[in-house]
């Protein structure tokens, strides 16, 4: 429950009780963090046993199961697409960089967020702004690492904004054609990205007709 009044009304219209509103996870509240504060105020009393349920006997297989096929699914992402960081970003970062990272996120987040079966990775929307940011230090004659690393500690400034004022009550408004197409989207770059070497054996005269096309 929290501080906000709620009105409950006979039905004559008047007024028999006055009451507290309990507001839902995509509700704004109208307070400085009140969101936050009320998702911990829900899962504080079951994070002790969201840990000790876990070594119960009857839970033993499942969870070691569950962390075999997490780890794998984890780590795979992490390998491929930090390749692609690495071949993208002219080196500046990789595979090992990667699986670093993706390590150290999923356990403050499993530990601290309260959702321990969410994966924290690299993904395709990731990896598209991550190039982008980098041709743009590139372009502007910057050093890549301290520019992406005030852009992401910019990303994670609104992200604690959004969270602190309860924007992300706003998600509630999104629907699957907006998911789809930004996935839509995701998925064109990195169709793009693949043919244009094709077409630059072509067009850039880095090679000759015959041996782009037949070796």
């Amino acid at each position: 429950m929290t501080e906000a009044e709620g009105v409950i009304r006979n039905e004559s219209g008047y007024i028999t009780h006055t009451g507290k509103k309990d507001f839902g996870p995509l509700e704004f509240t109208g307070k400085i963090g009140g969101g936050l504060r009320l998702d911990l105020r829900r899962r504080l009393p079951l994070y002790v046993s969201d840990w000790t349920d876990a070594f119960k006997a009857e839970n033993f297989q499942k969870s070691v199961s569950s962390i075999l096929y997490l780890f794998i699914a984890a780590l795979a992402p992490a390998i491929t697409f930090g390749s692609r960081f690495l071949d993208g970003t002219n080196g500046q970062f990789g595979v090992l960089e990667m699986i670093c990272s993706t390590a150290i996120s999923g356990v403050l987040f499993s530990t601290f967020a309260g959702q321990p079966l969410s994966i924290l990775g690299a993904t395709g929307p990731f990896l598209a702004y991550t190039l982008v940011v980098y041709d743009l230090s590139v372009g502007a004659d910057l050093e890549f690492m301290p520019f992406y690393f005030w852009t992401c500690m910019w990303c994670s400034f609104f992200t604690i904004l959004v969270a602190v004022t309860d924007l992300c009550a706003l998600m509630k408004h999104v629907t699957m054609f907006s998911e789809d197409i930004f996935a839509g989207l995701i998925s064109l770059i990195f169709i793009i990205d693949g043919v244009r070497p094709i077409i630059e054996n072509f067009t850039e005269n880095k090679m000759t007709l015959t041996s782009a096309m037949f070796e």
